[in-house]
């Protein structure tokens, strides 16, 4: 099933983590108590902290703490107004998540958390050592390095204002464009020098979260390795996207693919990523992306491929999800 459709995501639970430390006794046995969830997300810039500090790390690592504040204050508003609906109960506009059928609102906001996420690690570490994430153990060791201060502060964060902020990973389908767009608007030329894609068709964008480039010419073991080194700072689901494009690697490679991932790497879970072309006239699916009908030959198709965690029509996708298809590394060899 992950070979062929791709909607199989695979979870590596190699310890007891599986389990929150948090759970009390209570919730292990009524699990139906634990309920949490995310309140929201805010993504930080990495790269314009790299323009805006002009080469000085301690400079960086200021502004970093800064712009999480900033984060911060935005989450405790959001959870101040969603409070205060919270507090119409049943005759306020959230009164399913207000309801108490077991002692506890269904929505228990001291449970909640809040993420805080990053766009363009892969290019903070290009401008300030010259090499993305895959190209030198040096801009690697950097990147962990931002991510390890950001999870220090998300916990002093936390302890400060007694809300839970984590870091996680920003889905980012327009955030990584977005950002490159403004970016290259406000921060040129600097920023033209790293964002990603085509200026001249303002096809740009950032490597999302602390993925690797999406063009980075690595094996997948090599990507699913070094990605799954930053799983660790990262809460919620964290995923390495591993693109098959139009080829079809077989069940026997993947399976022994998975086993090298579960025993040679700390990556907490993968999907693997294959490509479409549905044809509007015949009605039939084939693989790979093609401007043709293979069956038909129509030229009335519609290309599907993963946008981060589900499938869509590509025809819906914004520049910057568009130039990062295009330049994706189909990854194929799955024996390495």
């Amino acid at each position: 099933m992950a070979n062929l459709q791709g909607n199989t995501c695979f979870v590596f639970d190699r310890d007891e983590t599986a389990i929150p430390a948090a759970f009390s006794d209570e919730e292990l046995d009524k699990p139906w108590l634990h309920r949490v969830a995310a309140i929201q997300s805010v993504t930080l810039n990495l790269p314009r902290l790299g323009y805006k500090a002009e080469g000085d790390e301690k400079k960086l690592f200021a502004l970093l703490k800064e712009f999480m504040e900033k984060a911060v204050k935005a989450h405790v508003q959001k959870k101040d107004f969603i409070e205060k609906l919270l507090s119409y109960a049943e005759e306020g506009p959230l009164s399913l998540l207000a309801m108490n059928h077991d002692g506890f609102p269904f929505l228990r906001m001291n449970m909640a958390s809040y993420i805080i996420g990053a766009a363009g690690l892969n290019e903070l570490a290009q401008i300030y050592l010259g090499s993305e994430l895959h190209q030198s153990p040096d801009a690697l060791a950097f990147g962990l390095k931002v991510i390890d201060y950001m999870k220090r502060e998300a916990r002093r964060l936390s302890r400060e204002f007694k809300m839970k902020f984590v870091l996680g990973q920003s889905l980012a389908e327009t955030t990584a464009y977005r950002f490159a767009r403004l970016d290259l608007k406000y921060f040129s030329p600097a920023a033209g020098r790293y964002v990603k894609g085509d200026i001249t068709e303002g096809a740009i964008y950032y490597t999302n979260s602390t993925h690797l480039n999406v063009a980075a010419d690595v094996t997948p073991l090599q990507r699913v390795i070094q990605e799954g080194l930053f799983h660790n700072y990262l809460e919620e689901e964290v995923f390495t996207h591993l693109q098959l494009g139009g080829s079809n690697p077989g069940k026997e490679k993947l399976s022994k693919f998975i086993r090298k991932v579960f025993y040679d790497s700390v990556n907490r879970q993968i999907d693997f990523n294959p490509e479409f072309t549905f044809c509007l006239a015949c009605e039939k699916t084939a693989r790979g992306l093609n401007e043709k009908c293979i069956y038909c030959g129509s030229a009335d198709v519609e290309g599907i491929a993963r946008l981060t965690k589900y499938f869509s029509k590509i025809s819906s996708w914004n520049k910057g999800k568009l130039a990062e298809l295009k330049y994706r590394k189909i990854n194929n060899n799955f024996e390495k």
